[in-house]
């Protein structure tokens, strides 16, 4: 199940202290909007806070907060935007820690696990060139299982008929990795499409709609154990609270990593 990076940070913000989000309803501008579920807080309540919208118009903007007002829930705000805020545009509010955090944290609870996490990757853009039997193979492979050449028809790959046996294709390293074909043994018709099965890395999240199939129970608790190590900086009360979280965060994450791990499948690209 794909989980979008919107809701991976929300759920780690969740975690790590109090987080809001809503729907902006009322006094829409281009500093300022409010939300009546918010009328529940006193005045400048989240006055400080960090906010995001993560969708609709202003999706993957940043603000922070300036003033707060409890009636109709007015949340005054910087940088001011372009446009006016406008019904679509969902938000979230955060007390501590700002957006870019939780992004790094979540990308690098990503990377940790980039080879043990492999997702399916499909890609067709290859396209046979006659007595040709050495392609490129296009990018963000790490393994290919098979590879199936375009029928007589556009677009369809027969299971059987259009399968090239395992045996005879071979992956060949280097800086630009190719997929050689062994024309003793198979022949390819010219202007064809070839179409590459295998796996890949997870890629990063650039944006909150991009989704990652990594199971979001290690990435939240990664991310929060991450987040709490980029606090323990000295000795005290503080500190020593973001230690013993990190601690607890790091053994939820490590024990749900091994949820996470898909076997490579097929032959390595290697460079």
């Amino acid at each position: 199940m794909s989980t979008a990076r919107s809701a991976i940070r929300q759920a780690v913000a969740k975690l790590m202290d109090e987080a809001i989000t809503g729907v902006p309803d009322t006094n829409l501008a281009v500093g300022t909007f409010g939300c009546a579920a918010l009328a529940v807080y006193e005045n400048d309540y989240f006055t400080d806070w960090h906010g995001r919208f993560y969708a609709g118009t202003h999706k993957d903007t940043n603000f922070i907060v300036t003033d707060f007002v409890k009636t109709a829930g007015v949340v005054t705000f910087v940088p001011a935007l372009g446009s006016a805020v406008v019904a679509g545009d969902l938000f979230e509010l955060y007390p501590e820690f700002k957006a870019e955090e939780f992004n790094t944290a979540i990308n690098l609870a990503i990377s940790m696990v980039e080879k043990e996490a492999l997702q399916d990757k499909l890609d067709a853009s290859l396209e046979t060139v006659e007595s040709t039997y050495e392609y490129t193979i296009p990018t963000g492979f790490l393994y290919i299982e098979d590879i199936f050449v375009e029928s007589g028809t556009a677009n369809r790959y027969s299971p059987s008929g259009d399968r090239i046996d395992f045996r005879h294709w071979r992956v060949l390293p280097g800086s630009t990795p190719k997929v050689w074909i062994d024309n003793n043994l198979k022949s390819l018709p010219a202007s064809r499409n070839l179409r590459l099965v295998g796996q890949a890395v997870q890629a990063q999240l650039a944006t909150d709609a991009a989704t990652c199939d990594i199971n979001p129970a290690f990435l939240t608790f990664q991310a929060k154990a991450l987040l709490h190590q980029s606090r323990i900086r000295g000795s005290g009360a503080d500190f020593e609270e973001h230690q013993a979280q990190f601690q607890l965060s790091q053994a939820m994450a490590d024990k749900e990593r091994r949820h996470v791990q898909v076997a490579g499948r097929g032959r390595r690209v290697t460079v």
